[in-house]
């Protein structure tokens, strides 16, 4: 690959990353209800859900994607309605008291493992990866040097940016000191959560 080709992929990636879509706006929503750690966490499993599009794309598998069928609406639907399940646990969440600990490491992984179905469930996802992206690399001479680097690119920006985004929407959550406010923004980000799943079924 040139120096090029991948600059040109890095900015295409990035444009991806930064249009908001299911994937960020559950991360912000994530950061409004629960804070920026169980923000980063849902990105991370995100990312995880787009390296395995990448990956099948990178070695010739790109057709399993296109080949889904009603196997992709199944993913779709199940990370659709994780993410309303998690808006209406949002929506009902009470404050938390003062002093209390940190998330469990069931929450964490309930965390991870929503955004990765939510990843794997996009659309956008799947077109990016499995679409896109030939755009931009010769899949049929690619190298495994190559495809260490493709990975080595587009993994910290779509890392990276929304964890931007979460940072952001964690400030603003911090603002929140009364409970009333603490319960505006929870729901706030509650209905985000719930009507993004809506728009990922309806998709």
């Amino acid at each position: 690959m040139t120096v090029e080709g991948l600059i040109a992929l890095a900015g295409a990636t990035a444009l991806f990353a930064l249009i908001p879509g299911p994937g960020v706006m559950a991360v912000v929503a994530q950061a409004l209800a629960r804070g920026l750690g169980t923000a980063v966490l849902w990105t991370a499993g995100q990312v995880l859900g787009d390296m395995i599009y990448l990956l099948m794309a990178l070695f010739g598998m790109g057709w399993v994607a296109s080949q889904l069928g009603d196997g992709f609406i199944v993913l779709r639907y199940l990370g659709a309605g994780y993410l309303i399940w998690m808006g209406l646990r949002a929506w009902t969440a009470r404050p938390p008291a003062e002093g209390a600990s940190s998330p469990s490491g069931k929450a964490r992984g309930r965390s991870f493992l929503g955004g990765m179905c939510v990843s794997l469930g996009n659309p956008k996802a799947i077109a990016f990866y499995c679409g896109f992206l030939p755009a931009f690399i010769d899949l049929t001479a690619l190298t495994p040097s190559d495809a260490a680097t493709v990975i080595a690119v587009i993994c910290p920006i779509v890392f990276l940016i929304p964890v931007g985004y979460a940072w952001l929407a964690a400030r603003g959550r911090g603002a929140m000191r009364t409970t009333r406010l603490w319960k505006i923004a929870n729901r706030s980000a509650g209905a985000v959560m719930i009507g993004t799943g809506a728009a990922v079924m309806a998709e």
